[in-house]
């Protein structure tokens, strides 16, 4: 799709909408990705349902809105300079490769058989509710917990495990560099010992 600086009505319309206001002027990869920012932020404020998360989804708002104007703002050669590609990192979407070791892996396993048994738990007292009335206050417990608050519970124990294994991945890394700068200081100081015997 060929840039274009359209009317400043109709962008002013759309950039209400996060990243249609680029799409609107041609930047469809730029567009998508602003647009998927905000929705997933949504998402992951609804599914979390921690409630401060929602001023991340307000500032994306403000910023999509902004950027669109700033991107129609720019001089004719700039404008037409700009390249359209993905934001915040969603280019390197193709290239991800999630490489777990053994225990990595066990712990995802374990996790999907977690939630697949939820939903199947899930599943069996909505069936359960429908043949015995949503009137009884037990069952109703138990389904609401099992489909609001057991996913969630799994989605904080998953985001903790990812932030140990940054830690963990962290350490080790340091470990690896202060090894390297030793290495190096002792082939320094050997070297230096072999020029002071010649």
């Amino acid at each position: 799709m060929m840039k274009k600086k359209n009317s400043k009505f109709w962008l002013f319309i759309f950039s209400f909408i996060p990243g249609a206001g680029e799409m609107y002027m041609g930047f469809m990869k730029m567009g998508l990705s602003l647009m998927l920012a905000f929705m997933l932020s949504i998402a992951v404020t609804a599914f979390t349902n921690i409630d401060v998360l929602s001023v991340i989804c307000i500032t994306i708002y403000i910023y999509c809105f902004f950027h669109a104007h700033n991107v129609r703002g720019m001089d004719d050669d700039a404008f037409m300079a700009l390249e359209d590609k993905y934001l915040f990192g969603f280019d390197n979407l193709e290239a991800v490769r999630f490489r777990l070791d053994s225990r990595g892996r066990l712990i995802v396993a374990v996790l999907l058989i977690v939630v697949g048994v939820i939903m199947m738990i899930n599943v069996g007292f909505s069936l359960l509710l429908e043949i015995f009335g949503w009137d009884n206050e037990y069952l109703r417990s138990a389904y609401y917990f099992v489909k609001d608050e057991a996913p969630r519970f799994l989605i904080g124990i998953a985001i903790i495990w990812g932030g140990v294994r940054m830690l963990r991945g962290r350490k080790a890394e340091n470990a690896e560099k202060y090894i390297e700068i030793n290495v190096d200081n002792n082939n320094n100081a050997e070297q230096q010992a072999a020029g002071k015997e010649e």
